[in-house]
């Protein structure tokens, strides 16, 4: 199998196991049970993966790579803070919002992760971490955010974008791009208008 097929084979059994993790859950979902959906041999499936455990973690950490790929290069860019922030909350809220699937592992099944797994996603967690902080320190050193907390701050920005595993449904009333901007706003600018 050429190198492009079998990263296109690869992605299409990607996207087949992450529905069964997402749906019935990491613990719950067995090889035979993704075999069965892929319409494979359980041993074919030795041939992308090394056992369940990695196949949880490559759905993870591709998700993670591509995310912090693009956050890295706003936070690179030659702009205002301000504009980072923004790129960078919208493009947040839809990488997550717009596949709910892979969120809800990124969200659920952390913790079904052990060693090496779970310390390289961890490790990934606090640079996105450190990304969005590095903004809102920006802002601070700059005097454009209120005197607050940054770490409370960033996480209930993400507390908002993860809790959409729970309700948002990107075929329904809001629109994807509609929820990335609510978010902005409630985020940067509050519900509140200003007096006077």
């Amino acid at each position: 199998m050429s190198k492009s097929k079998n990263l296109e084979k690869r992605q299409e059994i990607q996207k087949s196991i992450a529905h069964l993790f997402a749906r019935n859950g990491y613990h719950s979902t067995s090889m035979r049970d993704i075999a069965r959906e892929l319409n494979m041999n359980a041993s074919s499936l030795y041939h992308y993966f090394k056992g369940k455990e990695d196949m949880l973690f490559q759905l993870m950490n591709d998700a993670m790579n591509e995310a912090l790929v693009t956050i890295e290069e706003i936070c690179r860019a030659d702009i205002l803070p301000e504009e980072k922030l923004d790129r960078v909350l919208v493009y947040y809220a839809k990488f997550f919002a717009g596949d709910l699937e892979r969120e809800i592992l990124l969200v659920n099944e952390m913790n079904s992760l052990k060693g090496k797994y779970r310390s390289t996603l961890l490790e990934k967690q606090r640079r996105y971490v450190h990304l969005f902080r590095s903004i809102l320190d920006e802002l601070a050193e700059q005097g454009k955010m209120k005197k607050m907390n940054s770490t409370t701050a960033l996480f209930a920005f993400f507390g908002m974008v993860h809790y959409t595993i729970k309700w948002y449904d990107k075929d329904g009333r809001v629109s994807l791009d509609e929820l990335a901007d609510t978010f902005m706003e409630i985020f940067t600018r509050g519900i509140l208008k200003q007096k006077g």
